[in-house]
């Protein structure tokens, strides 16, 4: 479940291959994560996207089905976990980063694009100019999808929204 976050966290922190997004300075989107397993069993994640290309902040809210806050800035990732009472604190050096991925993206068709890291294929389909989703098999062999909804492009964003705050009685886990 954290490669799958973790690969779209720095998504607004690049010169995108789309010359419309090239632009894009800020973008706010709701988000459905649907992971199918080989049984066809679903799970499916709901939230909001927060992401600025300065300083390379973003924000993804989940809270469907379950509470949790993952913030992205420089490189660092904090996950707030309320139900476990926890933060995680973790580094991208060893998932996807979406900057190198969508960098060698290579356009397949109008608005499909396909990259590999770590030997993992992601698909990139745009709609209207925007990405619409992104889809790839996890090392579980699981069908993950994530779908942008009700994008907002280069609206202000206040940077205290990428602040995270961690409760005094959460565990803090630091992860290599």
């Amino acid at each position: 479940m954290k490669k799958i976050v973790f690969l779209f966290i720095t998504l607004m922190g690049t010169t995108l291959f789309c010359n419309s997004l090239a632009k894009l300075e800020s973008f706010e989107s709701d988000f459905k994560q649907i992971i199918t397993n080989d049984q066809n069993s679903k799970i499916i994640y709901k939230g909001k996207l927060y992401a600025k290309k300065d300083k390379n902040l973003a924000l993804w809210i989940y809270t469907s089905p379950i509470d949790k806050k993952i913030y992205y800035s420089e490189g660092k990732v904090v996950i707030v976990e309320p139900e476990l009472e926890q933060a995680i604190f973790a580094k991208l050096d060893k998932v996807p980063n979406i900057l190198s991925l969508l960098k060698k993206a290579k356009k397949v068709s109008k608005d499909t694009y396909i990259t590999t890291f770590n030997n993992t294929n992601y698909k990139i389909t745009l709609k209207n100019k925007l990405i619409e989703k992104i889809t790839y098999k996890d090392e579980l062999q699981n069908r993950v999808t994530i779908l942008f909804l009700n994008q907002k492009i280069n609206k202000p964003i206040s940077k205290e929204r990428f602040v995270y705050k961690i409760p005094q009685e959460y565990d803090i886990l630091n992860q290599k």
